[in-house]
């Protein structure tokens, strides 16, 4: 069982994605989103000109979130944390 510190991170002014140590939650864009540490979601970063952020489960799901710049910070350490939650995690 993972024991990470809860974590939130704005990716933009409509945006909130939230871990618990358990769950990846993504809060007021179009929809609120779910992923459990057993999909074994990962965070890819597009820092183009766009600057998306993109969350892929291991079966393809995918969600793409647009991030404010100043905002990366932020964001780059919830997804170290999940990460170190995943190397945590057994497999399912």
């Amino acid at each position: 069982m993972t024991t990470a510190a809860p974590c939130e991170a704005p990716a933009n002014d409509n945006a909130l994605f939230s871990f618990d140590g358990r769950v990846l939650e993504v809060f007021g864009y179009i929809d609120d989103a779910r992923y459990h540490l057993w999909e074994r979601p990962r965070l890819e970063f597009d820092p183009g000109r766009r600057r998306r952020l993109a969350i892929v489960t291991r079966h393809g799901r995918r969600l793409s979130v647009p991030y404010d710049a100043h905002l990366l910070p932020g964001l780059q350490a919830l997804a170290e944390q999940l990460a170190r939650s995943l190397a945590e995690a057994p497999e399912h």
